[in-house]
């Protein structure tokens, strides 16, 4: 049934980073070398056609270029809009504000084009936040992928206001916060750790403010050596238990998944708060962890299944629950393959949910150029299975032979796979022919709620990052 509330305009706001030829995002900061490149996806949520309007700011929130309008005209309707292709654009970096006349999600790739390989993806916001909550940057941090580089982007939602950045070491002391930076209406602003002198060295969690009245929106790029990307959103508000629908320890392909939980309580929480309980795939065994030391509020803590053998044998993967014993939370899971450069960053799922809708804004089946997507839909409930249909819906200009509807059900607690990677096999969507691209809505035919995260990829070999995943968007 359309809900009144969609008539209304609702916006999402896209932190765009762009560049082009010889034009370089150096100046933004030195956590990356890679003169970096964007293109967003925008998908319609609400039942009825949306009338979006698409406005670009430069860092100073004066107009980038002369905005665009679009028409999405049915639930799922998706229009892609590329940055490098732009001539309208001039070369350098910005921030976009969507409006419609009705609910949308939008999702950015960002990519080093024409170089070896760098590529992230996060969900546009669809609101502003005076707080937002980062569980982990770094300055010259050492890991097993390289070293660790960070940049918070951190856009204007409202009118003028001003924010700071508080890094927090591992024992919850605020180490640094920056001076206070104005930001104009819908402009972004960068602040790379690797630049800040004043910082020392090592891995943070930060908390982003906006002074009294202030909204904004906050993006992270984490980088790893000198190709790799996570890029994730920061969370504006906590919960008390959190899902992670895919999670792996040491596959044959070198993919590890660890899982960093910030503390947002306001007060301590007890070594056992923190509880992970995992399901395994198929024979894989269950895992049942806590945090092993105390977390002091605003710190974060790391469930790490490419360190701990104890815990994790090799080659699982399955799905997690991140349970903080009643104390708010926030977070997100690190998709590394250790020994290559690919790596991807998604937000946790809140397991209070309520949605029955999770609608992608992109899918793509074995294109020609390698690019293909895995989707994963999370059953939020525990008691009863989610029996869904999942709708791929053809993009445009794609034939109608890529609009194919697949019926599942996904046991309690537990997810699934819709790998458009492969042609056939376990999790392989043979309805969907390959070159298809499009977007999905998947639907609870049983009014359970449910949720999904998404990967997107390259299976063509190649050296650098190709791998990226963000968020879908739950809907009515």
């Amino acid at each position: 049934m359309q809900q009144p509330k969609l008539r209304r305009t609702v916006g999402i706001v896209i932190l765009v980073v762009f560049a082009l030829f010889a034009a370089s995002l150096v100046a933004m900061g030195q956590s990356t070398a890679k003169n970096l490149s964007s293109n967003f996806t925008l998908v319609n949520l609400s039942t009825s056609a949306n009338n979006v309007s698409i406005n670009y700011y430069k860092p100073d929130g004066t107009a980038w270029r002369a905005s665009e309008t679009a028409v999405l005209a049915t639930q799922g309707s998706q229009v892609i809009k590329r940055q490098y292709e732009d001539a309208s654009l001039t070369p350098g970096n910005g921030s976009v504000v969507v409006g419609g006349s009705g609910a949308m999600g939008g999702v950015v790739q960002i990519l080093a084009r024409g170089q070896t390989p760098t590529s992230g993806a996060y969900s546009g916001a669809s609101q502003g936040a005076q707080t937002f909550n980062v569980p982990l940057v770094a300055k010259n941090g050492s890991s097993a992928s390289g070293t660790a580089n960070s940049q918070i982007v951190v856009q204007n939602t409202g009118s003028t206001t001003t924010f700071t950045i508080d890094l927090i070491d591992s024992s919850g002391t605020v180490v640094r916060t920056t001076p206070a930076q104005s930001l104009n209406s819908g402009a972004a602003a960068t602040y790379d750790l690797n630049t800040d002198s004043a910082l020392g060295n090592g891995f943070y969690s930060a908390v982003v403010k906006a002074a009294s009245g202030g909204q904004v929106a906050v993006v992270v790029n984490l980088f790893f050596g000198a190709n790799t990307l996570q890029t994730y959103s920061g969370f504006a508000a906590g919960a008390v238990k959190w899902l992670a629908p895919l999670v792996t320890a040491r596959l044959g392909n070198g993919l590890s998944s660890p899982i960093a939980v910030q503390n947002l309580s306001g007060g301590v929480m007890a070594a056992g708060e923190i509880k992970l309980s995992c399901i395994g795939a198929g024979s894989f065994p269950a895992i049942t962890l806590s945090n092993t030391t105390a977390v002091n509020n605003t710190a974060s803590y790391f469930f790490n299944p490419l360190t701990d053998t104890a815990n994790w044998p090799a080659g699982w993967y399955g799905s997690c629950t991140v349970d903080t014993s009643g104390k708010n939370s926030v977070a997100f899971v690190q998709m590394r393959f250790v020994g290559t450069d690919n790596a991807a960053a998604y937000e946790a799922i809140r397991a209070d949910g309520t949605k029955t809708k999770s609608i992608i804004p992109l899918y793509a089946k074995m294109l020609a150029n390698g690019f293909a997507t895995v989707t994963t839909i999370q059953n939020l409930s525990t008691t009863q299975p989610a029996n869904v249909n999942i709708s791929y819906i053809a993009g445009e200009g794609q034939p109608a032979s890529c609009t194919v509807t697949v019926a599942k059900s996904i046991p309690a607690g537990g997810s699934i796979n819709q790998n458009l990677r492969i042609p056939s096999g376990t999790d392989s969507v043979a309805e969907v022919p390959a070159t298809c691209v499009g977007a999905i809505v998947v639907t609870s035919t049983n009014a359970t709620p449910i949720d999904a995260v998404v990967q997107l990829s390259n299976i063509l070999p190649q050296a650098g990052d190709t791998f990226m995943a963000h968020d879908g968007f739950p809907a009515d």
